[in-house]
Parts: structure tokens; C-alpha cells; sequence
């Protein structure tokens, strides 16, 4: 029974990690991970240069996680990205799991244990995606066993430890490069044990690990490239903002400011059980998830062990006071329960139904159109999208490169300042892209997106809006024919507070192959699904496509404008509008039984009572048994009895 009340928190607190874990694909990074992994296993080695990107092809590609992106190339030829996640949530598990030994081997209680670390996984669960980082999480863990297994051992056992260690952080470096966090948590803990007064030369042995795992950081094939690779990282959010490098913040980061809450309240409550050995590599910890949102997981699972000692000193102080009410097994079933209950219940960082891709931020559809009027050469993409279109087996490399994808150090700092202003006018965009010689444009967030707003319609034409995703052509010969088939009239504004902004645009640009007519038609398209209503400016721009010369127009669409607005006219009560405009659809070679009923209806309102009665005969002739034909027999005889 013991054994089993010890079991349980564990066993509900892995299966709360799990729910958390198992979800479906929708990490962009992973795309071009895998594809960089294909690359990798073809070649033999590191390409070393940006092979996938048309705008930067020889800049220097400095990979700090090739280990990892072997590893998930080697996954997903075996088993689709079901295989990855699969893998990713088994490095997650072993990392609570593991966690979970410290808390208890520290003194926290199971059921306390579960609970600090069920929060961590609450608290960082953004973070549980197929990225490098996941290693990270568990080199952490691995690490503060090791700090106090160092804090406890001398001599020979010490020395064995050290050198575990020094090559359990040669495998991480060549994972990820968070790695470089061992030599600093390992010489702040050696700070700690000088505070601690600890007399056992632990101190000693804490500095001689971190000098270890220190060289241990070059084992890789960066070598000393990896100071460059990390310089980088904080050179670069300054040059262009992502979204992982800002600081944490109340309104998008609340679980952990509950958590750091919750940590501060137990702290206080047990600090009397704490070694500044475990304290100050938390605190360090601490100030790097304070300077950037990424490390908040590392942070939330490395303040575990001390949250979770915390929450058993104040599980003793409710047991002295009420012994029935807090005593075993009262907490460790409840926090088993709640945590199996979360388990069990609705996802909370995903949607349900499988672990294969997540499709729903992808532009499937723009991709589509741009595949299949072929418009992947030298196509602008942005950050977000260009590593599924590097990685899109029907058109990714090596069949063409992309502008730019999330590899931030493959691209140099200059280029980056570029990406990065929000401040662009739009003549200044247009000479940056005809210097990377840029034709097409696939744009996907496009509702938040300040950039869909710095294309000129004068020198680009919109051909694809759909959903979040736009498509723009530069207005060239090769061009025209899709230009005039599919152009749409509008250009775009932004601004911070109310996002991007539908323009339509009245004016023909003065290069768009499309005639005047047919703008204006297509304007009042627009303009109707702008508004959802047959608003005045759509009926304006409609108006103006049916003034044009006759056979301006395709007489499809003419028949097919006719019959609508004739409708339309018909329904507020304009009869004497509606009829000519059914006529003339008619005459374009409108066939549809809506519009014969449509002019019967009219003429009917106008009073001209035989010519309606033969219109309801030409329906009747057209609906067979249908309800419409039995109501035009009645409209007939009526008609025709007056």
C-alpha cells in the first residue's frame, strides 16, 4: 500500500506531462530540422553554408543542434512526424521523471514532488515542442542530480562523476547549444557551496566540473564556432524581434507569474531547508527566463526540487495542526487524482485527434495556387512559412530555395535590420526586393502582417486572398496572362493597433493588363465580400462595369452581374430597375430558371400582366414538377382571369 501511494503521483504526473506533450505537429522549426537532418545524412557532414536560401546561399550555416536534426530526419523517415512527437514526449517524460527523484532525494514528499513539478509542466507546456531545446530540459535536471551528487562525493567517486558529466554535456552541446549552461550552473553552485561554508571540498569539486564540461562545450564540429553561435543569439533579437526572445509578460506569460508566485510563497517556508549549493543555479536560471521567455520551462523545472520542498515543509506545518485531515494518503491520492484528472481531460496546449501534422497554419491553399501557376522562383516568403516550403516535398529544396526561414544565424546581421523594421516605406521595400531579385510574394499571417501593406500595386499585383495567405506577382511579361486572369483590386494598410487593412482600389494601376470594365467588376466582388452586404460602393462598381461598351465584358460574367443586381433591385421593390437588367442577362445568354421567375416577378409588379403571363409560361415550360412550376400556374391563371 505504501509503495503504491508513493507510485501514484509519479505515475498521474507522467501522464499529465504526456497529455501535455502528445499533440499534433505544429512546430514550423521542425520542418527545416528535418530537412537539414536529410542533408546531413546525404553528405556525410555539415554543409557549413546556407544551402536553402536563394538570398544568402554562401553565408556561413553555424549548426548547433545537427545531432538532434539527425535524429529527427532518421524519426520521420521511420515514422512521419508521429514518430518525432513520439520521441519528443519520451525526452520529456524521462526529464520529469527524473526531476521527480530529485524532489524526493532532497526530502520532498511524492504527492509534493508531483505537485511542484505537474505546475512546472503547466507553467512551461509552450515549450514542449519538437525542438532541440527538450534535451535542454533534461540536461538541466541532469545536471542539479549531478550538482548534489558532487556536493556528497570525493575522490575517486568524485572525479567519476565529473567525468559523466563532462561527457553527458559533450552530447548535449552537439543537441543544442542551451548547453552552455552547464559550466555556468555548475560554477554558480560552487559559489553556493563556499556560501554553504561546505568543508567537504565540494566547492573544489563544483569548480573542477565546470572547467570540465566548460571544454566539454567545443566537443562538437562548431569547435569554438559555438561562441559565435551564442554571441549571435543575443545580437539578433535586438536586429529583428522574435516572439521567444521577449521578456516574460503578465498578459501572455500569467501561469508562470503564478508559478514564480507559488515558488517565492514556499521558498519562504522552508528556507531553513535550502543549501545555497541548490538556491543560486535557480536564481541564475531565474535571471535568464527574466531576460527571455525561452528559458521560462528550463526555469519552472529547475525550481521544482526546491517548490516541491517548500510545499512538504508546509504540508508538515498543516499536519501538525490538523494530523486527520493532511495525513496519508490523503494528499498523495489527491494530487494523483488531480493530476490523472487533467490527464484525462480536454488538451491543454493543442487540439485533439492524433499526433500527425497540424495543418491549420499552413497556407496549404496559396501554396497550392503557387505551385500550380508555378510561381516558386525567387518567391518572398517570411520567417514563419519559409521552413514548410524549404521542407514541402511536392516544391521544397533542392527543386528551389526560399527567401528567408528560421535558421536566424544562416542569415548575416544586415539582412536581419532589414526584416526587422516596421518602418519601411514602400519605395524602400520594393529596392531591397529588386535587390534579391524577388518576382513573387507568398505572404501568410496576413491579418497581423505589417509587411502585406509595403507592396506597391503598381509594381505588384495581388492574385491570391484566401483565409490568412496572399500571393503577389511583380508585373512582368511572363506574368501578364495570370495577372489578367486572376488579379484582384486592392492594396493593403497597417497599423499596430487595429492590423492590416483591405484597400479597395477604385483605379485601374496603370500596368494592370485587366480591363476597366472588368476591374470594376472585380471591385465589386471585393467590395461585397468586404462588407457582406450589397453595400453602396459594390453597387457603385458593378454599376460602372455594366457602363462600359458592350462586349467589354465576358458575357458570362455580364449575364451573371445582370441577373444578381436585377435581383437585388427586385428585392428592395425596383421593378422598373430590376427588368432591363434581367433582360440583358437574359440576351448574354443567362439560362437560369431564377432569373425567367425573377422577370415574371417584375413584370408583374409593373402591371403588364400579359407580358407576365407569358413569362410564367416560359418557367412553367423550364420547371417541369418542381413546387416553382405549381406556384407559376397560379400566378398564370391568375393573370389571365384578370
Amino acid at each position: 500500500m505504501r509503495t503504491a501511494l508513493r507510485i501514484a503521483p509519479l505515475i498521474a504526473l507522467l501522464a499529465f506531462v504526456a497529455q501535455l506533450s502528445l499533440r499534433p505537429m505544429a512546430e514550423t522549426d521542425l520542418f527545416f530540422r528535418i530537412k537539414a537532418g536529410q542533408e546531413i545524412l546525404a553528405r556525410h557532414g555539415l554543409p557549413g553554408r546556407n544551402l536553402f536560401s536563394f538570398t544568402f546561399p554562401d553565408y556561413p550555416d553555424v549548426d548547433a543542434a545537427w545531432l538532434f536534426e539527425v535524429g529527427a530526419a532518421a524519426l520521420y523517415a521511420r515514422g512521419g512526424f508521429p514518430a518525432v512527437v513520439i520521441a519528443k514526449t519520451a525526452v520529456l517524460l524521462a526529464a520529469f521523471a527524473l526531476a521527480f527523484a530529485l524532489c524526493r532525494r532532497r526530502g520532498a514528499g511524492p504527492a509534493a514532488a508531483a505537485l511542484a513539478l505537474g505546475a512546472a509542466a503547466f507553467a512551461g507546456r509552450e515549450r514542449f515542442v519538437e525542438r532541440p531545446h527538450v534535451f535542454s530540459l533534461l540536461g538541466i535536471v541532469g545536471l542539479l542530480f549531478a550538482i548534489d551528487t558532487l556536493v556528497g562525493r570525493s575522490g575517486k567517486r568524485g572525479a567519476r562523476v565529473v567525468a559523466v558529466t563532462s561527457a553527458g554535456v559533450a552530447l548535449w552541446a552537439n543537441l543544442h547549444a542551451g548547453a552552455f549552461i552547464a559550466p555556468v550552473l555548475l560554477a554558480s553552485a560552487a559559489a553556493g557551496a563556499r556560501l554553504d561554508r561546505d568543508r567537504s571540498g565540494a566547492a573544489g569539486r563544483l569548480g573542477l566540473a565546470a572547467l570540465a564540461t566548460a571544454g566539454a562545450l567545443f566537443a562538437t564540429p562548431l569547435g569554438f564556432g559555438l561562441l559565435h553561435y551564442l554571441h549571435l543569439h543575443l545580437v539578433l533579437p535586438a536586429l529583428h524581434p522574435v516572439d521567444e526572445f521577449r521578456s516574460p509578460s503578465w498578459l501572455s506569460d500569467p501561469a508562470l507569474f503564478v508559478y514564480v508566485a507559488a515558488f517565492l510563497a514556499a521558498g519562504a517556508l522552508a528556507w531553513r531547508r535550502f543549501r545555497w549549493t541548490e538556491v543560486v543555479p535557480v536564481l541564475v536560471v531565474a535571471l535568464l527566463a527574466a531576460r527571455t521567455v525561452r528559458f521560462s520551462a528550463d526555469f519552472a523545472l529547475a525550481a521544482a526540487p526546491l517548490l516541491a520542498v517548500g510545499l512538504s515543509a508546509a504540508g508538515d506545518r498543516l499536519r501538525a495542526r490538523w494530523p486527520l485531515l493532511v495525513s496519508d494518503p490523503v494528499p498523495s491520492v489527491g494530487v494523483a487524482a488531480l493530476l490523472a484528472g487533467m490527464a484525462g481531460g480536454p488538451r491543454v496546449g493543442g487540439q485533439g485527434g492524433g499526433i500527425g501534422l497540424d495543418t491549420r497554419e499552413l497556407p496549404l491553399s496559396a501554396i497550392a495556387f503557387v505551385d500550380a501557376n508555378g510561381l516558386r522562383d525567387r518567391m518572398y516568403n517570411d520567417f514563419e512559412i519559409g521552413s514548410y516550403l524549404l521542407f514541402e516535398p511536392a516544391g521544397g529544396y533542392p527543386h528551389h530555395r526560399v527567401f528567408v526561414d528560421p535558421r536566424l544565424p544562416a542569415y548575416p546581421a544586415e539582412f536581419h535590420r532589414l526584416l526587422g523594421r516596421s518602418d519601411l516605406t514602400r519605395p524602400e521595400w520594393s529596392a531591397a526586393m529588386d535587390g534579391f531579385g524577388v518576382q513573387t510574394a507568398l505572404l501568410a499571417y496576413a491579418g497581423i502582417n505589417p509587411r502585406v501593406s509595403w507592396w506597391d500595386p503598381e509594381r505588384y499585383a495581388l492574385v491570391f486572398r484566401e483565409a490568412d495567405a496572399r500571393v503577389f506577382v511583380r508585373r512582368l511579361p511572363r506574368f501578364a496572362a495570370l495577372i489578367a486572369r486572376d488579379e484582384i483590386p486592392a492594396t493593403f494598410a497597417f497599423s499596430p493597433q487595429e492590423g492590416t487593412a483591405t484597400l479597395p482600389l477604385e483605379t485601374r494601376p496603370a500596368a494592370s493588363p485587366v480591363p476597366d470594365c472588368e476591374w470594376q467588376r472585380r471591385l465589386g466582388d471585393l467590395t461585397f465580400d468586404l462588407d457582406g452586404t450589397p453595400s453602396t460602393r459594390t453597387l457603385a462598381a458593378y454599376g460602372r462595369a455594366l457602363a462600359a461598351p458592350e462586349g467589354c465584358l465576358q458575357p458570362a460574367d455580364e449575364a451573371h452581374l445582370c441577373a444578381w443586381l436585377g435581383a437585388v433591385a427586385l428585392g428592395v421593390g425596383r421593378a422598373g430597375d430590376a427588368l432591363p437588367l434581367l433582360d440583358r442577362a437574359l440576351a448574354r445568354g443567362d439560362v437560369d430558371l431564377t432569373t425567367l421567375a425573377n422577370r415574371a416577378v417584375a413584370l408583374e409588379a409593373l402591371g403588364r400582366n400579359a407580358d407576365a403571363a407569358a413569362a410564367w409560361t416560359a418557367v412553367i415550360a423550364r420547371a417541369g414538377d418542381s413546387p416553382l412550376s405549381a406556384q407559376a400556374r397560379a400566378h398564370r391563371t391568375r393573370l389571365l382571369r384578370q
